[in-house]
C-alpha cells in the first residue's frame, strides 16, 4: 500500500477569484489623492460656465441696447435746432434759434408794412428796431470754429485782459442795416439822414458804402439760395395775361427770440467808432435840432 504523507500544499485560486479580489482592492483604494476634489471638479466648471454665460449675455444685452438707441434716434430724425447747426458756422446765439412756417405775403397788390414805402420818423424807427442792438461776448477759444485767427488783437470786452473775449455782432442784423441804408439811399433826396452815422464822411464814402452793402447782400443771397418755386397764374388783368405769385411758404427763423438773446447779452452798443459818433450826434442834435426829417 501506498502511504502518503500531510501536505501543506493549498488549492490555487481560480484566476476568476483573483481577478475579482484585485478589483475589489482597486475599488477601495482611493481614486485622488483629495477625496474633496471628487466634489470640487464639477463645481468649479459650473461656475467658469456661468461666468462665460453672464459675460455673453452682457455684451449680447449691450449690443441690444446700442442697436435700439440708435434705431431710435433715426426714426426720430435730428431736431431743427441740430440741423441749423450742422448747416451753419459757430455761434453762441444758437441757442435762441427757433423756427415756425410762414408765407410770405408779398404780391404786387399787397398793402403796405411798417417797413415799406416813403421815409416817415415811425417807418425809420422801425427799420432801427430790427437791428440796432450791440455787441455780444465770443469766447478766444470758438475763433478757430469761426475760421478766424488768434494773432489777430481783436477787441476784447475787457480791455487788456488776454483771456477776455471778444466781440462780436450778428451778421443777420449787419446784413439788415445793409439793406436798410440801401432802402436810405433811393429816398436819400427825399429825407435828410444826415445825422446816421452810415451817412458820414461825405457822398463817394456813402457810395462806397452802399456798394459794399449790395455785394453782402448778393453773397448772403446766393449763399442761401432760396429754391422755394413760385408759381405764376392765369390773370386776365396782368401782364400778358399772367400774374406771378410771391406768396410762398419758407421755414424762418423767428427774429424775436434772437434780439432778446442779443438784448440780454449785450456788452456795447456798435464799435468805438460809432459810440463817439453817437455822442457827437447827441451833442449836434441837442444844439441844432438834430439832422432827421423830411428834405424841403
Amino acid at each position: 500500500m501506498f502511504t502518503f504523507g500531510r501536505s501543506d500544499i493549498r488549492p490555487k485560486k481560480s484566476e476568476s477569484q483573483s481577478r475579482s479580489q484585485k478589483s475589489s482592492s482597486e475599488e477601495q483604494a482611493p481614486f485622488l489623492d483629495h477625496p474633496s476634489s471628487i466634489e470640487d471638479g464639477p463645481t468649479q466648471r459650473d461656475q467658469s460656465y456661468k461666468r462665460y454665460l453672464y459675460l455673453n449675455l452682457s455684451l449680447f444685452l449691450l449690443s441690444l441696447v446700442f442697436f435700439l438707441g440708435s434705431v431710435t434716434i433715426r426714426a426720430r430724425g435730428p431736431t431743427d435746432l441740430e440741423c441749423a447747426s450742422q448747416m451753419s458756422a459757430y455761434s453762441p446765439v444758437m441757442a435762441a434759434v427757433e423756427y415756425e412756417w410762414v408765407t410770405f405775403e408779398n404780391e404786387f397788390s399787397t398793402a403796405p408794412t411798417q417797413y415799406r414805402g416813403k421815409p416817415t420818423a415811425e417807418l425809420e424807427q422801425a427799420w432801427a428796431d430790427l437791428w440796432k442792438y450791440g455787441a455780444f461776448p465770443v469766447d478766444i477759444d470758438k475763433l478757430e470754429a469761426l475760421n478766424q485767427s488768434t494773432d489777430v488783437d481783436w477787441r476784447r470786452v475787457s480791455s487788456g485782459d488776454p483771456n477776455s473775449p471778444t466781440v462780436g455782432l450778428l451778421e443777420g442784423f449787419h446784413q439788415i442795416h445793409c439793406l436798410n441804408l440801401i432802402r436810405q439811399y433811393t429816398y436819400r433826396d427825399e429825407w435828410d439822414y444826415s445825422n446816421d452815422a452810415s451817412w458820414h464822411g461825405g457822398p463817394e464814402m456813402v457810395r462806397w458804402h452802399v456798394d459794399h452793402c449790395i455785394e453782402t447782400l448778393r453773397m448772403n443771397l446766393m449763399c442761401t439760395a432760396d429754391v422755394t418755386p413760385y408759381l405764376i397764374w392765369n390773370d386776365p388783368d396782368g401782364f400778358n395775361g399772367e400774374s406771378p405769385s410771391f406768396n410762398t411758404l419758407h421755414k424762418c427763423r423767428k427774429w424775436e427770440p434772437i434780439v432778446e438773446w442779443v438784448k440780454e447779452h449785450v456788452v456795447f452798443n456798435g464799435t468805438a467808432k460809432e459810440a463817439e459818433e453817437e455822442k457827437t450826434e447827441s451833442h449836434h442834435g441837442h444844439h441844432e435840432g438834430g439832422g432827421h426829417g423830411q428834405r424841403a
